[in-house]
């Protein structure tokens, strides 16, 4: 059976060099993945046509395999393009910080805010401090982007950065107790790191590989173990040295603190491997980001976690609230749309039960009633009907009787009336000697001066058919001697 979703949602994860799709179907509890793709890309620079050729007839296809052109569409771009700052400030409320906020993004990002698109996600720390976490992309790059996308027929209804897609993954399965939480996103071209601390997006860098055999790896293409382990090793003690400069360079993070729990997204092939030879080399638990409840557990093959989860983060994005609601759209480029709300769904379900049942109700009252009414009318009626019973029954027994009466009549018609329409057919020059009627039959004798002529006559009359003579027809002195005989008619 054909599963039915109350909306579909479209992740789109785009890098320098490759981009992850994760299409979504929302039930009422849980989110299911439909299908997922990860392409591998040429450089978009806006100046290869062929390039973005290739980027559109990819997704389009993948669009259309699916059959799917989702309202819901959550696009991320590649984290290399994105500034990215974060700062706390002092204040009474958080209405207060909100009407600061954007004075002080002024500040931190040099070239103003006119030319750019840009998010933050506020968090209060203790006290009357708030820590702002913000990123911001120039119009002119995220348009590019944008145009793309629009060639696709899609409208994104959010944009933004791997960084904040991430981490709502990770802070979903962070530990409670975890002070210092690192998020290693390891993607075909570039390392980005993110320092968490109790639940807060302190630190955020990224920087573009060295060695550029890490995309074939990352895309399957080396399968020497030798040479897995080997870029494995050498990525593991790279993440290790970013991991030591985020924590030197954070300001918000002590000396003697330290990173209590790893998480790892992206990697491709790589992932298994630097998971395993990350934790042993820093001693610190070290997992991969695994598929948040809210999502069912039976994915498609085309599904794969090295490759798209953080595709499958923006998917799930409006589907449920998260830590980071930032958005890099602005309110004039977001498409305007009303946005699915289960509850809302199971009350107007539940109304609508209501009025059905409520329905039903009144047309069983309804039905009761009328027939209660009918069941008066029967009784009021039942004495007239039994007196028409009585009229019947004696008009089936006057109809016997009269049908026994015609029975007679037809073996035995009256003779008074055949007799006279027998003496008006003959012609007055012949007489009969002898009338029988017998069984519907008569039979005449008698003298005519020419019989011949009899059988018309008589079969002229409506009471005779059939007429003919019986024998032969004697010549004396006094006439034609005859015998004539005929059928009676039965219904007269």
């Amino acid at each position: 059976m054909k599963s039915v979703f109350l909306e579909k949602s479209l992740g789109l994860d785009i890098r320098e060099d490759s981009i992850s799709l994760t299409l979504i179907g929302r039930k009422l509890r849980l989110a299911e993945v439909l299908a997922g793709e990860f392409i591998d890309l040429k450089l978009l620079t806006g100046k290869d046509e062929k390039a973005e050729k290739h980027f559109l007839d990819q997704v389009n296809r993948f669009l259309v395999e699916q059959n799917t052109w989702p309202e819901s569409v959550i696009v991320s771009l590649p984290r290399s393009l994105v500034m990215f700052k974060t700062f706390e400030l002092p204040a009474p409320d958080m209405k207060a910080v909100e009407s600061m906020v954007e004075f002080e993004l002024e500040r931190h990002f040099s070239s103003g805010l006119d030319d750019l698109y840009y998010t933050y996600q506020l968090n209060q720390k203790s006290g009357n401090i708030f820590h702002i976490a913000s990123a911001a992309i120039k119009k002119e790059t995220a348009n590019y982007y944008l145009e793309l996308i629009k060639k696709l027929n899609l409208k994104p209804t959010v944009l933004d950065i791997s960084t904040f897609a991430n981490s709502n993954l990770a802070l979903l399965q962070e530990s409670k107790n975890s002070a210092v939480t690192a998020l290693i996103d390891i993607s075909p071209r570039a390392l980005e790191i993110v320092l968490i601390k109790k639940g807060i997006l302190e630190f955020s860098r990224n920087r573009t590989w060295e060695n550029t055999d890490i995309k074939d790896i990352y895309l399957g293409k080396h399968k020497s173990s030798d040479r897995l382990n080997n870029v494995s090793e050498s990525t593991t003690k790279l993440i290790i040295s970013e991991l030591e400069q985020a924590l030197s360079s954070c300001r918000n993070i002590e000396a003697n603190e330290s990173i209590e729990h790893i998480f790892i997204s992206g990697g491709g092939t790589l992932a298994p491997r630097v998971i395993k030879q990350l934790e042993k080399e820093t001693q610190v638990s070290t997992q991969f980001i695994s598929i948040p409840d809210s999502v069912s557990p039976v994915l498609p093959e085309s599904f794969s976690s090295y490759h798209m989860m953080t595709a499958l983060s923006l998917a799930i994005r409006d589907f449920r609230k998260t830590n980071f609601e930032t958005n890099l759209l602005p309110q004039n480029l977001r498409p305007k749309r009303r946005k699915a709300n289960p509850k809302t769904s199971l009350a107007l379900a539940a109304i609508l039960v209501l009025c059905l049942v409520g329905w039903i109700g009144n047309q069983i009252h309804y039905n009761n009633k009328t027939l209660a009414s009918l069941n008066g009318q029967l009784e009021e009626i039942k004495g007239e009907v039994s007196n028409l019973e009585k009229i019947d029954l004696e008009y089936i027994s006057i109809q016997q009787y009269v049908d026994i009466l015609n029975a007679i009549n037809k073996q035995h018609p009256p003779k008074l009336p055949l007799l006279g329409r027998l003496s008006q057919s003959l012609p007055k020059d012949t007489w009969l000697t002898n009338i029988k009627f017998h069984k519907g039959e008569m039979e005449i004798k008698g003298f005519s001066p020419l019989a011949s002529k009899l059988i018309p006559l008589i079969e002229k009359s409506p009471s005779f058919k059939k007429a003919g003579f019986v024998g032969t027809i004697i010549r004396e002195s006094t006439g034609e001697k005859f015998t004539i005989r005929a059928k009676l008619e039965s219904s007269l």
